[in-house]
């Protein structure tokens, strides 16, 4: 990927991954997936997304787990990470942004507030 509007989505729901990447790329983006936050990890450490939407709860590296070994990536800082969760409370999203999110998103997502977001990035 070398585009500006590259996003990685991380989830360990195969349907989700590729739904959400179905829709990114009907507005423009390219997409990658992982399904495990070993796997995310892994990706970004190949090839730096301009963005990632990642599930919190997924197994053997959770979100939490992997937001955390991204942020001590060079380059990966400032990296806009979306934690996508299926918790809508303000204490999941304040744990999500203490982790070192920027953004929280709870399920059903809403497409069109998370398609405003990743735009303002731009």
């Amino acid at each position: 990927m070398a585009s500006a509007k590259q996003v990685l989505v991380v989830d360990d729901n195969v349907d989700m991954v590729e739904s959400l990447s179905a829709l990114l790329q009907c507005q423009g983006y390219e997409t990658a997936a992982a399904h495990n936050g070993y796997e995310a990890c892994d990706w970004v450490r190949d090839a730096m997304p301009k963005a990632i939407i990642m599930d919190l709860g997924m197994p053997w590296m959770d979100g939490f787990g992997a937001v955390r070994a991204i942020r001590r990536m060079p380059g990966a800082q400032s990296v806009p990470i979306i934690a996508l969760t299926g918790s809508a409370d303000r204490d999941s999203a304040k744990k999500a942004v203490a982790a070192g999110f920027t953004q929280h998103f709870s399920k059903p997502l809403n497409f069109d507030h998370l398609n405003q977001y990743l735009n303002s990035l731009s």
